[in-house]
């Protein structure tokens, strides 16, 4: 337990958001983590937010977004109308969690990014001349990266930043990258549009109700990519068996969209601060057995 007053929860972001009274427990939301705080009208989460402008889209977009079957976290306006407040949002608290689903949340993650597919774009201005990287520019990097780019040079200057010599573990993320990218072919896709960027953490399972959005991540790029992103964080995890990658294998592009999601969160795995070196065991057993999936469809098998 948290108490009212707690110094990494301002008392004024509370007071802007209505959730004044009681406790701040602390609680997962999405990829990061919030407080489930008590307010007028049901709980709410608040939760700090690492770009003001993304925040007010996922909200705004939340507001309206509807998908048969599931339920959306709606936001929480501020007392004056705001969607942010001094970095930190706030949301309807869903009930729910992540779950060892892969497959139905690959299911779902078809019908949500159909529902997102022409809605309203966000606008992200990436500063690659300014460093260090924030959290927005770190993950485009690293999309970039994965997609059309070299993750050993492109990435570079993001290992910079660090003042020491990085981990192990994220060497051993970046060698990963570098070693798949060899099975990167060029793709012949529709249309891009805007799909969810992290559906194995944001999508919540609960068993007496339909499942939950918690959040909106947003890339532009194909639906596939968006499953794909879900088998290899899985696989990662360990909590699905490597036969999700020939399950899904009728979507477009499936091999190459698996290749670039691992690329992608082998590269985020490289940049992040918050990388812990317990997860790079999962990061390469999935690494390994992408490898192989993607190896056997383009004939680079050695």
């Amino acid at each position: 337990m948290v108490g009212v007053n707690d110094e990494s929860l301002p008392a004024h972001v509370r007071g802007a958001f209505g959730a004044t009274d009681g406790e701040a427990v602390p609680v997962v939301a999405g990829s990061g983590t919030g407080w489930l705080v008590s307010a007028p009208g049901g709980p709410v989460v608040l939760r700090p937010v690492a770009d003001t402008a993304l925040g007010n889209w996922s909200a705004r977009v939340r507001e309206t977004l509807d998908v048969t079957g599931l339920r959306v976290a709606p936001p929480v306006r501020s007392s004056d109308g705001r969607h942010v407040v001094s970095g930190w949002r706030a949301d309807r608290a869903v009930s729910g969690r992540p779950e060892a689903r892969a497959d139905e949340t690959i299911a779902w993650s078809l019908r949500i990014n159909a529902a997102l597919h022409d809605l309203e774009r966000p606008r992200v201005v990436r500063r690659p001349s300014v460093r260090p990287w924030s959290e927005t520019d770190l993950f485009g990097f690293a999309e970039a990266a994965a997609w059309d780019g070299d993750p050993e040079r492109d990435l570079a200057p993001g290992m910079e930043d660090r003042g020491t010599p990085f981990a192990t573990h994220r060497a051993a993320a970046l060698l990963g990258a570098k070693g798949l990218i060899r099975h990167r072919r060029p793709v012949e896709m529709a249309t891009p549009g805007l799909v969810h960027g992290d559906l194995a953490r944001g999508l919540l399972f609960d068993s007496t109700t339909e499942p939950a959005l918690s959040d909106v991540v947003p890339y532009i790029r194909p639906a596939s990519w968006s499953a794909a992103l879900v088998a290899v964080d899985h696989l990662s995890w360990g909590t699905v068996d490597e036969g999700v990658l020939l399950r899904w294998r009728h979507l477009q592009e499936w091999p190459q969209m698996v290749l670039r999601a691992s690329v992608f969160r082998l590269a985020v795995h490289a940049l992040h601060p918050g990388s812990r070196p317990a997860a790079m065991d999962g990061l390469q057993s999935m690494a390994r057995q992408v490898g192989e999936f993607v190896g056997n469809a383009t004939g680079d098998t050695d």
